[in-house]
């Protein structure tokens, strides 16, 4: 059972990178990104890339991976988001529905990506590298995921609440028009928001592909997975939304020492539901009051 936990948060952590950039985009733009997802696979391939074609460590491949992710994010909001926000809030989530499709079919044209995953080299040592504690078996890499979490968190933390343009975009998110009063640009801090989550995908594909591999049509179930896990945690809660992440990811493997692989998708999705049916904000989310 301590394999399966820990294969759990090692592909829980992924999903809480995708919950925690559903959670920053929804604050900055009101809708959910579909497209989150099949962001971190394309992060994962130009890691790949970055790897194979200019012969740089993995370190260095998810460091530009990340920088590519978030340039990915300014063009997404740019050219994308910005145009369908003046459809409102319906036009904008049929605009990342759309990029789904996009990314999905889109990289597998590209020479060296193809449609089938690809391992990424590990961060040290072989991706089958394994130590042993107490009789269990637990694979290196996953040590590293959990360090590199870790590190991202903290640095999301630092910039949002220590930072003048961190606060900044919380406010822009919070109270655009206040915002506005006070000589923040909005319209600059959400484009900023929204790369940020960009970037936080690309380094969630990034950091499992040494377990996971990269590429492949998976982004659709990562988007799914993220989004439950997001809701479980609380939608309105970063903490919320990476412990839903790593809750999510546990469930799945311990569900899958029970259940075959066509029943533990199905039950990890009904977490969505029984979630919104006892505890609608999340087990880390505030409730709020609705009224006619």
């Amino acid at each position: 059972m301590i394999q399966l936990i820990v294969a759990g948060l090692t592909v829980g952590s992924a999903y809480a990178l995708i919950a925690l950039g559903l959670h920053i985009i929804l604050r900055s733009t009101r809708i959910v990104n579909f497209a989150q997802g099949e962001f971190s696979v394309v992060g994962g391939l130009l890691a790949l890339t970055f790897a194979q074609t200019l012969h740089v460590n993995t370190w260095l491949a998810l460091a530009g991976a990340t920088l590519c992710g978030f340039m990915l994010g300014l063009g997404f909001e740019r050219f994308v988001l910005r145009p369908a926000a003046r459809s409102g809030e319906a036009g904008l989530t049929i605009a990342t529905v759309g990029m789904v499709f996009v990314l999905l079919y889109g990289h597998a044209l590209v020479p060296g990506w193809g449609s089938l995953p690809q391992p990424l080299p590990a961060f040290s040592g072989e991706a089958s590298d394994v130590f042993h504690v107490a009789g269990v078996a637990i694979q290196v890499q996953s040590l590293w995921v959990g360090a590199l979490l870790l590190l991202a968190l903290a640095a999301m933390y630092v910039f949002f609440e220590r930072t003048y343009f961190g606060k900044a975009i919380h406010a822009a998110a919070n109270d655009p028009l206040g915002a506005r009063l006070v000589g923040i640009d909005v319209a600059s801090a959400r484009a900023v928001s929204v790369a940020l989550a960009i970037a936080l995908a690309a380094y969630g594909g990034t950091i499992i592909g040494p377990i996971a591999l990269v590429g492949g049509a998976g982004g659709t179930a990562l988007t799914i997975k993220g989004f439950v896990a997001a809701v479980v945690g609380g939608l309105d809660s970063p903490a919320g939304c990476v412990a839903g992440g790593l809750f999510v990811g546990v469930a799945e493997k311990l569900l899958g020492g029970v259940f075959s692989y066509g029943v533990v998708d199905p039950l990890v999705y009904s977490l969505l539901l029984v979630t919104l049916l006892v505890r609608p904000q999340g087990l880390f989310g505030k409730r709020v009051a609705v009224r006619d």
